[in-house]
């Protein structure tokens, strides 16, 4: 193989970086939360199982109750919550809180508000929704499971170190920068090359409608570390490298294969995570605005210290 002498290019914007030491932080957050969500819900497990109409004759109807002292606690943790997740939103289109707050460390906070709050109003409704506030609960569902796929859909858009959305032409320039590294790196001469795209190009497969490609990006997700495996057998039958040189290789392929994917499917990414902030939207302000009477109702009447 012979060195082409590609013509230089200049590097990408650098994307974002995830660090395994922040992965593991907030993996032991999570762990630690749901451990004690779950002590919770086991200690109280009799109570919330007893019929409704009984449970005031349960020993822990005081403290389990939505206005007992633990479930009024639940509830005033969890809203706290809610309301703590409108920083990201904050951040995101004003800039009352300038720029020193990353988009990418916010929306992890704002994930983790979004999954424990529920967790936590749902223990603070003692399992039992009705009326207004059943209408507040749901939208509050729906808003916590869409943003499970909002999370997705976010993820598929890169982005560099601030967290900013990166164009098409930023992210083909990234592409291209990976093609030279791949060249210069390896000599490939330019044969090689267009044997190495062919490689890669086959193995991004997307969907030709919008709903097909999420489907198609879904399936590629999961069966990641197998497409890995296959992508390592066929460049390495199809390529004379050495053990040490192919693990290299591999890794700025697959990269090439990624990024390839995304620009395969940016349009269609993009225009679902637009109607998905129409769906979101409304289910949030719903159940803002109950929440806010709910609360409003609560302290002007004294529920929460009537016992």
């Amino acid at each position: 193989m012979v060195s082409s002498s590609p013509t230089m290019i200049k590097k990408p914007p650098a994307p974002v970086k995830k660090f395994p030491w922040r992965k593991a932080v907030w993996w032991t957050i999570y762990l630690i939360s749901f451990a004690v969500l779950g002590w919770y819900f086991v200690h109280g497990f009799s109570y919330y199982m007893t019929p409704y109409a009984q449970r005031p004759h349960h020993p822990q109807y005081g403290q389990l109750r939505p206005a007992g002292s633990l479930g009024l606690a639940f509830g005033i943790a969890g809203s706290a919550m809610m309301i703590l997740m409108l920083i990201y939103s904050l951040r995101k289109r004003t800039k009352l809180l300038g720029r020193s707050l990353p988009l990418q460390n916010l929306l992890e906070f704002h994930i983790y508000l979004g999954i424990i709050g529920p967790l936590l109003i749902l223990l603070h409704t003692s399992f039992k929704v009705q009326g207004l506030v059943a209408v507040s609960f749901w939208s509050m569902v729906a808003v916590a499971l869409s943003g499970f796929f909002g999370r997705y859909l976010y993820l598929q858009i890169p982005r560099n170190i601030q967290g900013n959305e990166l164009s098409l032409q930023e992210i083909e320039q990234m592409n291209n920068y990976l093609a030279q590294d791949l060249k210069s790196s390896f000599a490939l001469d330019d044969e090689t090359f267009r044997r190495v795209e062919t490689i890669c190009d086959n193995s991004v497969r997307i969907g030709d409608g919008t709903i097909s490609a999420i489907l198609s990006l879904l399936r590629d997700d999961i069966f990641r570390p197998f497409a890995r495996r296959k992508l390592a057998r066929v460049l390495s039958s199809a390529l004379p490298l050495r053990a040490e040189q192919l693990q290299s290789f591999l890794e700025i392929s697959f990269e090439r294969v990624q990024v390839k994917r995304r620009i395969a499917a940016l349009a269609r990414v993009q225009q679902l995570f637009h109607y998905w902030h129409v769906i979101h939207k409304p289910f949030a302000i719903i159940m803002y605005i109950i929440m806010c009477i709910h609360i409003g109702v609560a302290v002007w009447t004294g529920y929460a210290w009537i016992h």
